[in-house]
């Protein structure tokens, strides 16, 4: 074994000295000597034990030495020891404090170049074990940033019992490592870091952040750190731990991925003096306090000039410091327009001689020029599936494409979407409506033509795939239906709006193509048997048992045949969805995994199909159907709506539980966390897709909506850093500088200066895994960049923290009306939470003008602003408005009265706008008489 590698892998127990048992009123606390192998919350009989079985917590690794000589690892069973570590408990009222001594027992000054303590806590998952896992498990959160540092930990549910750990006095955390962990089953290996010299010497490649410090120690001397262990019941628990034990509660306003042209509001509560924030460009940056709002909490707004990352470090109480990382993205629009545009004309084939013309794959920005582009026969590492079009990474392209042109058509994009639905998509990786059997199937890994050609082998027992040809040719996995159907529905919506630039299919004929699909996402997989050592063994009931994304087309699909007169088709499919719905609530307890035992992928599923119980009226059943893996009915005689709400909380709390949310880092901040918590793998398609359902919720059903709003809306910025970005000036992006990968984007994040994440095919060779920062190829990110787009909105809030807000736009404040220009990145959507209004505003086509404000009286009963004209020809724009004020409207467009409604009980009213071809707004005034 390397040097390298086993300094990476060392961890050693140190000393505890602690009895058997150590309790009070507030802690049971359990020791065997070398550390503590039971922690649990008195009085709560829920309290699962936080200490993973077989560990103990107490332990701590230290590497020394003397002079410039080579680092050493210390070893605690040496008879003769020229440093000692120590781990001491103790509880005092409702604090377990753990006091870390290093001594120097030699006549030599030491210095000390790392020192950390592991944290070995109930975080390991295991798989097909849903009960256990959300029953008794827990989901890590980690903030490592100076003084202000802490980690947490609570159930995998969301609710129960949280334990909080901050640093005393003067200790500090810099650097953090996940040494043995998955990122689907989790692990105990996360080391957090008081110095970390000798780590980043021995680990050179990759970056961080923050200072690497190292202890010198004399002869003789001693050097103690402490930290503070404390419970609470809830996230603002968590949160008043940290104020009381001398940290900083910190809430930021829209999120710490920060449009150039928008500003962040800062919050920070702590007893602390705050000395000052100092940017890490100041130039670039302006930090302006806007005072107390409250006893102990401090607003600032800052600016920021410079893109990629930003730093903001809090100095506070004399020698303190915490960090606060930003990063500076280029506005939204362009985002989305460029992003688009890179995929048509960078990551499509063209080349009717190729089995696989029109994919879109993936892109590797490390490889030379002209081999970037990845796919069947250009791996690079990856796994087929990944970039043969037959899984979820590749085939994430055609759906964030066709989510941009449903916001910006472009002809040149829609004809790269066409291509790729004729030549690689219908009669080939789909079947078409005339294949019998399964027809609209899909093929899935390893991709559509070696499924389409197989036959039906043996299948070879102990083989962990099945033989070529297995499991019905692979059509049995449910997401790849879903993308489809959604890629359908939104090619409806181009041709509907747009007949011009289509020429392949028209908009009915898309409108079949997604019925179809859905129809077949329910009946294909589910009558194929899985065998021969896939993920999941039996009848594919995915379609009725899991969360899988972009479920929530489906009931546009539904609308879409309703308002077509396809009703026929249209309860078909409701029909379906609603066994699924009343499945989650009343039969499956845990219905919040997908294919991992904690996987957030679920959290957008659940959230659509709370929301849609919440809303619509489901009848009672006998029989509704029958599992064929268990043989079980499914029945439900009786429809409880409390149950409805009950299951959308329990989906809320699952989905903050692996969502950042107390973390002030913009990796952090609205992502979603999988099994590695917050060490690995952040920034995920599910942090936009998820954080949809959060930000949804807040706007529709949270009775505070701002702590939902912070946080889904951070979400929904959150994956926007991943993308490669900038102008000339900038080298065209901050992470991979070169004008050929300017929209280019990673996979996920990876937080740790090297961290072993699951792709083996992003890792860096050299360093033994991927460096921090995005991954260096791209994959399912699109998906969550689809919905980025898809829900991109503009919210009006009365904050009780920041005041009143404009979240994705510019809000300015004139004689007595309100100005708001909205900087969101599409410009269709608008929500008002002020006072009593709740009001939702939506375009079915084009958008707000660019630059342009809408204006508001100070009742929100007038309201004018400009519309975009996107489409060439002359056309009604249909505006959709909920929340408006009970009474009488005129529609003034241009100066001319078009249309009048009436509202009541602020229901919906649907206002036709008439819009001149692209290139000449229309001026709207909607004004109560």
């Amino acid at each position: 074994m390397s040097k390298l590698k086993k300094n990476v892998l060392f961890l050693l127990i140190a000393s505890c000295a602690l009895g058997t048992s150590l309790s009070n009123e507030h802690f049971s606390v359990v020791s065997d000597g070398s550390g503590v192998t039971s922690l649990k919350k008195v009085g709560d009989p829920h309290a699962p034990n936080f200490i993973a079985e077989g560990a103990s917590l107490g332990s701590a690794m230290m590497r020394y030495r003397i002079g410039s000589g080579q680092w050493i690892d210390y070893d605690s069973t040496s008879a003769e020891k020229k440093i000692d570590v120590t781990s001491d408990f103790k509880i005092v009222g409702d604090t377990l404090t753990q006091k870390i001594t290093v001594s120097n027992n030699s006549d030599s000054e030491i210095e000390v170049g790392d020192l950390a303590i592991a944290l070995p806590m109930n975080t390991e998952y295991k798989n097909q074990d849903v009960v256990n896992t959300f029953n008794n498990a827990l989901f890590r959160h980690s903030f490592i940033s100076g003084h202000g540092s802490f980690v947490f930990w609570l159930p995998v549910g969301g609710t129960g019992t949280h334990l909080v750990m901050t640093p005393e006095a003067d200790t500090h955390l810099e650097f953090f490592k996940e040494q043995r962990a998955s990122y689907s089953t989790g692990g105990v290996g996360y080391m957090a870091y008081i110095h970390s010299l000798a780590e980043s010497e021995l680990q050179p490649a990759g970056t961080w952040r923050q200072k690497h410090t190292s202890l010198n120690i004399k002869p003789g001397q001693k050097a103690s750190y402490a930290f503070n262990y404390r419970w609470a019941d809830d996230y603002q628990g968590v949160r008043d731990v940290l104020y009381e034990n001398g940290g900083i509660d910190v809430r930021i306003a829209p999120g710490m991925v920060v449009p150039e042209n928008l500003f962040v509001k800062v919050a920070l509560r702590t007893k602390n003096k705050i000395d000052s924030l100092n940017p890490e460009y100041p130039k670039q940056t302006k930090v302006e306090y806007l005072g107390e709002k409250s006893r102990d909490t401090h607003i600032y707004k800052i600016e920021f000039a410079k893109l990629g990352e930003n730093l903001v470090t809090v100095e506070y109480s004399g020698s303190k410091h915490m960090v606060l990382e930003f990063f500076v993205i280029q506005p939204l629009e362009t985002l989305v327009k460029k992003r688009a545009a890179f995929i048509a004309e960078k990551q499509q084939y063209r080349d009717t001689s190729l089995w696989y013309d029109g994919l879109y794959s993936l892109w590797d920005v490390r490889n030379e020029e002209g081999k970037n582009l990845l796919g069947p026969d250009n791996l690079s590492g990856q796994h087929e599936y990944a970039v043969s079009g037959s899984d979820d990474p590749s085939n994430s392209k055609c759906m964030y494409l066709s989510e941009a042109n449903v916001a910006f058509p472009n002809a040149e994009q829609i004809e790269s979407l066409e291509y790729f639905i004729e030549n690689f998509v219908w009669g080939k990786h789909q079947r078409t409506d005339k294949e019998i059997p399964y027809p609209y199937g899909i093929y899935g890994s390893e991709n559509w033509k070696e499924n389409r050609e197989a036959t039906r082998d043996p299948i070879e027992e102990g083989k962990s795939r099945p033989g070529q040809g297995g499991s019905q040719c692979r059509m049995w996995r449910t997401f790849d239906y879903t993308t489809y159907f959604a890629l359908y529905y939104n090619m409806y919506l181009i041709a509907k709006k747009n007949p011009e630039m289509v020429k392949y299919l028209d908009a009915d004929e898309y409108l079949e193509r997604a019925y179809g699909t859905v129809k077949a996402f329910f009946e294909v997989p589910y009558n194929i048997y899985m065998e021969g050592g896939w993920a999941f063994t039996g009848w594919t009931d995915w379609a009725y048992t899991l969360g899988n994304f972009h479920e929530k087309y489906m009931l546009k699909i539904i609308d879409a045949l309703e308002k077509s007169g396809q009703q026929e088709k249209a309860d078909y499919i409701r029909g379906e969805w609603e066994k699924k719905v009343k499945y989650f609530i009343y039969d499956d307890p845990y219905p919040f995994t997908s294919e991992m035992p904690v996987d957030s992928t679920a959290y957008e599923s659940t959230y659509a199909i709370a929301k849609y119980a919440m809303n619509n009226e489901l009848n009672p059943d006998k029989k509704l159907w029958k599992n064929k893996n268990t043989g079980q009915w499914y029945s439900h005689p009786v429809i409880d709506k409390t149950k409805h709400a009950e299951f959308m909380e329990r989906q809320l709390m699952a989905n903050l539980a692996c969502r950042g949310w107390l973390e002030a880092s913009y990796y952090f901040l609205g992502s979603d966390f999988r099994g590695l918590g917050s060490s690995g793998y952040t920034l995920s398609y599910m942090s936009q897709m998820g954080g949809w359902s959060v930000l949804d919720y807040s706007l529709y059903f949270a009775e505070k909506p701002e702590e939902y709003l912070r946080l889904g809306y951070a979400s929904m910025l959150s994956s926007w850093a991943l993308v490669n970005a900038g102008e000339k000036e900038s080298g065209y992006g901050f992470w991979y500088p070169g004008k050929m990968h300017d929209g280019s984007v990673g996979w996920g994040f990876c937080p740790q200066k090297v961290g072993q994440e699951w792709n083996h095919g992003c890792w860096d060779k050299d360093a033994g895994g991927v460096k921090r920062g995005p991954w260096p190829v791209c994959g399912e990110i699109d998906h969550g960049l689809t919905a980025g787009v898809e829900v991109a909105c503009t919210v009006l809030l009365d904050d009780p923290l920041f005041g009143l807000f404009a979240y994705g736009g510019e809000l300015d404040e004139k004689a007595g009306n309100v100005n708001v220009i909205p900087r969101d990145g599409v410009r269709r959507r608008l929500h008002v939470l002020v006072g009593d209004t709740r009001m939702h505003m939506r375009f079915d086509r084009d958008g707000f003008a660019k630059d342009k404000a809408i204006i508001f009286d100070k009742d929100f009963s007038e309201i004018s602003f400009n519309v975009e004209s996107r489409s060439k020809n002359r056309h009604l724009t249909s505006l959709i408005i909920t929340g408006l004020k009970d009474g009488e409207y005129k529609l003034l467009v241009d100066g001319k009265k078009t249309g009048a409604k009436s509202v009541s009980n602020g229901n919906k009213v649907v206002f036709d706008i008439p819009v001149e071809a692209a290139g000449k707004d229309a001026s709207v005034i909607i004004q109560k008489l």
